[in-house]
């Protein structure tokens, strides 16, 4: 955990790292004091052991916290199992039935986030992801981004993700075996788009590298609500030169690359507007709406560094969402050919082999909606989620929960829920089809996108992109595992990173047009823009 690294560091910096332990420590054990002289209407839930004073600060799983908050639900025979950080209550959900009563029926008391301290000094301060619901602008925030990101309102993005799809598409056909530089050119360059209006126009044009590097200072923060300034925001005030904190040192270090993702498009638009030639994006919608209230005398109450914040919103939101599934499901397309056939023949009798695929085909190709939806089951984005806050006392099954509490939600646990998914660890997107129609009639996986009121605006977007592009590569290319110099398959091993997304590590796969036509197809459809 980053708390521990942080705090570890501490100690070793004297004579200053000594005065500022002195400091650090009288502020925990006063805050502990405080917190653990409160009693209790009924048992918290269960908890594994945890040490005077620390509580379960060394304990806390570290690599692999999903798993571990598994087995603990497992040990302790419950769902909703308790630690105490410092002081600070933390709960982690591991059923749907715990996260659907608690974030979803009790949305309104649980639909406080945490305050991400460290990722506000990094520069994400104004982003529906990671702000407070008792932060003054979060209703107006949520407001805007759910209007501007409805399923009808996402239809008119329909022609911009058809666009990018079959350009990366045409670029793996140049390029096979950098099919992942074309996939992360993919996924921002749908956000930029939609989000600011800007066409990326190479691999390694400059919103490319804006975007790599928003997205690595955000990784490399670790998981929200984990860091030593999360729990002690005071901290984030100390000066550089008595600073201990590692992921308090990467925020104020890369706080350039959040402030560029913001700054920069935002500043193209605004300058493209104000001269008229500006393409149509969420951006250009709310400058549109803040010109017409000037002009009519109407407040602005959404002003402009909102506007500048909810599109930096469009892409956190969109932008790893899409990178992670997409390529998690081209794994899963590559390791399982029974589902990639299945796929291929249902499209080519909706589509057939004169056109490419679009999303006005989708009603007609549920298998493809299956795909996407067994990608986020069989790997969630985000194993253990971010946190929410509960905003009063509550009881949930008998245990008490506290004011305050940190409520993490499992939904790897959930995804591997024997009760729910039969043979779980399978690739199997046939799970989803309908009784009536000779399925199982399991129930789609809701967690990757969050709970209750703090749910991805974006998800019905970045479920859209991903849709598109896979529908498109089935349609045009063969998928297949490398052959090795025996002319068998090479079995891969991919493991998962963690932190804030988890994303598969590096892995090949090899993609041959399936016919000239697919081939010309793709070349024309890339012409168009290029």
């Amino acid at each position: 955990m980053a708390m521990l690294q942080d705090f570890s560091a501490l100690v070793v910096q004297a004579p200053v790292g000594a005065l500022v332990a002195f400091v650090t420590v009288a502020s925990i054990l006063l805050t502990i004091f405080n917190r653990s002289a409160k009693k209790y209407p009924c048992a918290l839930p269960p908890s594994p052991p945890a040490e005077p004073i620390f509580g379960h600060f060394r304990t806390l799983p570290l690599e692999d916290a999903h798993l571990k908050h598994m087995a603990y639900a497992k040990e302790f025979d419950s769902d909703v199992v308790y630690f105490n950080v410092l002081g600070n209550h933390m709960i982690v959900l591991n059923s749907q039935k715990a996260a659907n009563e608690i974030l979803d029926r009790r949305g309104a008391i649980y639909q406080d986030r945490p305050r991400f301290v460290l990722f506000d000094v990094m520069g994400w301060g104004l982003t529906l992801t990671f702000m407070p619901a008792t932060f003054p602008r979060f209703k107006l925030h949520r407001s805007v981004l759910q209007k501007g990101f409805t399923k009808t309102a996402i239809t008119a993005y329909q022609p911009i993700q058809e666009d990018e799809a079959r350009q990366a598409a045409a670029r793996i056909l140049k390029r096979p075996t950098e099919w992942e530089t074309s996939l992360r050119r993919f996924a921002p360059s749908i956000v930029l788009r939609i989000g600011f209006g800007v066409t990326v126009k190479s691999d390694d044009d400059p919103y490319i590298k804006i975007a790599k590097d928003a997205n690595l200072a955000t990784a490399q923060g670790g998981n929200p609500g984990t860091a030593l300034v999360d729990y002690f925001p005071a901290f984030r005030f100390i000066p550089e030169l008595l600073n201990f904190s590692t992921t308090l040192k990467h925020a104020r270090a890369w706080r350039w690359a959040i402030r560029n993702l913001h700054d920069i498009p935002f500043a193209a638009i605004k300058k493209e507007y104000d001269e008229g030639t500006a393409n149509p994006s969420f951006a250009y919608s709310l400058l549109k709406k803040y010109d017409e209230n000037i002009a009519a005398g109407i407040p602005n109450h959404f002003n402009l560094q909102d506007i500048q914040g909810a599109s930096g919103s469009v892409f956190i939101a969109g932008s790893n969402t899409t990178l992670a599934t997409t390529t998690v499901a081209l794994l899963n397309i590559m390791q399982n050919p029974h589902v990639f056939r299945k796929a291929r023949i249902l499209l080519d009798s909706v589509v057939g082999t004169d056109r490419l695929p679009s999303l006005a085909d989708r009603p007609q190709l549920r298998y493809i909606d299956y795909i996407v939806e067994e990608t986020t089951r069989w790997r969630p984005l985000s194993p253990i989620g971010i946190p929410h806050k509960s905003m009063k006392d509550d009881i949930y099954n008998g245990m008490f929960i506290p004011k305050g509490t940190f409520v993490y939600y499992n939904t790897y646990a959930m995804s591997r829920d024997q009760n729910v998914y039969t043979n779980p660890e399978e690739f199997n997107p046939d799970r989803f089809t309908p009784r009536e129609e000779g399925g199982a009639g399991e129930p789609f996986l809701v967690g990757p996108f969050g709970f209750g009121r703090r749910i991805c605006v974006g998800r019905h977007l970045a479920q859209a992109s991903v849709w598109i592009f896979i529908a498109t590569v089935i349609s045009t290319f063969d998928i297949s595992q490398p052959i090795g110099p025996d002319g068998k398959e090479i079995k891969q091993t991919v493991k998962f990173s963690t932190g804030l997304s988890s994303h598969p590590n590096k892995f090949e796969v090899v993609f041959k047009p399936r016919s000239e036509k697919a081939r010309r197809l793709l070349l024309e459809a890339q012409g168009e823009n290029e």
